[in-house]
């Protein structure tokens, strides 16, 4: 028996990963979500950056509003509940650079793509729950340390599960239809 190939990892396990996250049904599915994204993000970047892979098309550099399925995550308001039961707006995206405020039409995926896994592996999610059920994530990400202490991010998206979902289904077929 021997060692499976390194040479389609990042392949299949894209593959897999949108699969799992196509049928999900667990009453843990929004950590599975969760999950998947996070590795959906992890492990091809780092075969693109190593030019382990490569792509047809460089979608990475691709704005978000390029992407109809990404344009209706992460365009408008929507209306939470804190702690304390306060209704408080969040925006579904909020990106500033060198202080001023990016929009969709400006920022490419790779740029998003780079936001969240910095945001999550900083441990800057927030989870929206409504009793046990979890509704979404605020995820954000800070420049410096400095910056985290003041609470002065220069991210800030919020995802329920079923754009969670479709994200996560984006960057999966993203990925794989490019694929050289």
């Amino acid at each position: 028996m021997g060692y499976p190939t390194i040479d389609k990892f990042d392949i299949k396990f894209i593959e897999r990963t949108k699969a799992n996250v196509k049928s999900f049904k667990s009453p843990n599915k929004f950590t599975h979500l969760i999950n998947s994204l996070l590795g959906l993000i992890f492990i091809p970047n780092e075969f693109n950056k190593k030019g382990t892979r490569k792509y047809k098309i460089d979608f990475l550099n691709n704005f978000i509003s390029d992407y109809k399925e990404l344009t209706g995550i992460f365009t408008g308001q929507v209306e939470l509940m804190d702690e304390d039961n306060n209704l408080f707006m969040q925006h579904k995206f909020c990106y500033k650079t060198k202080n001023i405020e990016q929009s969709i039409e400006t920022t490419t995926v790779g740029d998003l793509l780079r936001l969240f896994r910095n945001g999550i592996a900083h441990q800057n999610i927030v989870p929206i729950a409504d009793g046990a059920y979890w509704k979404g994530i605020i995820v954000r990400n800070y420049k410096n340390q400095k910056d985290e202490k003041n609470g002065d991010f220069n991210f800030e998206t919020f995802l329920n599960q079923k754009e969670l979902r479709l994200f996560a289904t984006f960057i999966a077929n993203q990925y794989i239809q490019n694929v050289k």
